[in-house]
């Protein structure tokens, strides 16, 4: 499966699930995945970003500053992540086994499933009410349930569709689907521009700094970091790892703060605009918005919405197959789009909140990635020399083991501290949290700072690096090449 995009096969159906890619089968080059990554971060929703970042008491230019840190900083270890896919040449969650064991990867495997369909049931839901605002704009008595029906069905059909087609297909639609959202993104710029203002009127305060970076981290790269690999995987070897690195980091972040760095300007000069951000972002972003472009808002809020669903919903059917769903990747997808409906559904047209309980899916989600992405990175750096071994990725019996407690570990221990230092509004969850905060500190800046991500990856890093080391293996002979082969059909099989 190809990373560039020239060829007329890049069309065809992605056949592979878990399996191995092996090196006749790679080709492409680094800057074709400026692209995936780039489509993950053109959303409307990130102007709202701006806001949340100025609501932590900072000056729009600091919250500029803050937001664009986090969004290099988190696509950045996205990045560094995606790595393992060309080392490996196996996907994300395949490649995480070498640091949990094979069955004890099933626990971050299962968190990463859940986490990704609760992204992209965020994107549906959004895109659901995008379009029930501008109904209701351009005719307050129309009847908005079956268009926002009709949205939704037609957002999860064409994310579903691309996603069963896989990793050739979605590498051409997110460039289409980048440079659609640029186009319509300069008429909504140009339209806003009156509202924008250069004042300052907020404070310069290093917690609340830090907490602007820590959201954004939180809400952009660390929330795709556990599909980053899957996307890499048919590169070649010898492809660059700079330029690797490089065009994902830029291809994520360069949107992101484009986009942010607008939501603060537009703060400052509309302060209303960041109070109602706050409960309804698709509308708020719209009010100031003249009739005849709201048709086209909806148009780039629908392809920011199903750009990002497409990318964790090809890499949740893949994640739904490592916990140990055996049926083929195609299958997952769609049981993905039936979950994604009818959640999705339920929370659009029936749920009396929305926003509270995905803020507090994910701060949990986000420490407990947070974790996982320190272990595996130190794992990764460990096997610089080594590399992965085939068959133990594909082999409860295998070098890696059932169960590597050192990283399963690790991931508990980061989770449990992450999860106490971190806040929520939502009445049913918030009360769960931040129990290692002092009332005064979980009441003030310190408790809405997102500090226990920052907490968790930290306490992930020492930890693995310190529990865990990496013996080096003799080069395998070819007849034990062909037994790591063996072992990835009945590894493929038992997962």
């Amino acid at each position: 499966m190809p990373v560039s995009s020239a060829k007329s096969s890049d069309w065809t159906f992605e056949h592979k699930g878990l399996e191995w890619v092996a090196d006749e089968e790679r080709r492409g080059e680094s800057r074709a995945l400026f692209w995936p990554w780039a489509g993950t971060s053109c959303n409307v929703i990130l102007v709202s970003f701006g806001p949340y970042v100025m609501a932590l008491g900072l000056d729009w230019h600091v919250a500029a500053l803050a937001a664009a840190v986090g969004a290099i900083l988190s696509f950045l270890l996205l990045a560094l992540v995606s790595l393992a896919g060309q080392r490996g040449g196996a996907v994300t969650m395949v490649a995480s086994r070498a640091a949990f064991g094979f069955h004890g990867n099933k626990i971050p495997a299962a968190l990463s499933y859940l986490a990704l369909v609760g992204w992209e049931t965020f994107s549906a839901v959004l895109a659901t009410l995008a379009a029930r605002t501008v109904v209701h704009r351009l005719d307050p008595d129309l009847d908005t349930g079956p268009i926002m029906v009709g949205v939704l069905v037609t957002v999860i059909l064409v994310t579903t569709v691309v996603g069963i087609y896989g990793c050739h297909v979605i590498l051409r639609i997110q460039k289409w689907f980048a440079l659609a959202f640029t186009g319509l993104s300069i008429g909504y710029v140009v339209l806003t521009l009156p509202r924008i203002s250069f004042a300052t009127h907020g404070q310069l305060s290093v917690g609340a700094f830090v907490g602007g970076v820590l959201l954004v981290a939180n809400a952009l790269g660390l929330s795709w970091v556990n599909c980053a690999a899957d996307y890499t995987r048919y590169l070649p070897r010898e492809v660059g790892k700079r330029g690797v690195v490089g065009w994902i980091t830029f291809g994520g972040a360069a949107p992101a703060i484009v986009l942010m760095g607008f939501g603060t300007l537009l703060a400052a000069g509309d302060p209303d605009v960041a109070a109602r951000a706050a409960h309804d972002p698709v509308s708020a972003l719209s009010a100031h918005l003249p009739t005849w472009f709201l048709v086209p808002y909806l148009i780039l809020a629908l392809v920011g919405f199903m750009s990002g669903s497409i990318i964790g919903l090809y890499s949740s059917g893949l994640a739904l197959q490592t916990v140990g769903v055996r049926m083929p990747r195609h299958r997952t997808v769609l049981i993905d789009a039936i979950l994604i409906a009818v959640v999705g559904g339920y929370v659009a047209f029936a749920a009396p909140g929305f926003f509270a309980p995905f803020q507090a899916f994910l701060t949990t989600t986000g420490v407990v990635m947070a974790a996982w992405t320190g272990i595996f990175l130190v794992d990764l750096w460990q096997r610089r020399h080594v590399g992965y071994d085939r068959g133990a990725l594909y082999s409860p019996v295998g070098g890696y083991g059932k169960v590597n407690r050192a990283g399963v570990g690790c991931l508990i221990v980061a989770t449990i501290v992450g999860l106490g230092l971190v806040t929520s509004p939502d009445p049913h969850i918030g009360p769960l949290l931040g129990y290692l905060f002092t009332p005064a500190a979980r009441a003030g800046g310190l408790g809405s700072s997102n500090l226990g991500v920052f907490v968790a990856l930290v306490l992930a890093v020492v930890g693995y690096a310190v529990a865990h080391r990496v013996v080096p293996r003799v080069r395998p002979t070819a007849a034990e090449r062909a037994e790591d082969r063996s072992a990835e059909r009945v590894g493929v099989t038992a997962s």
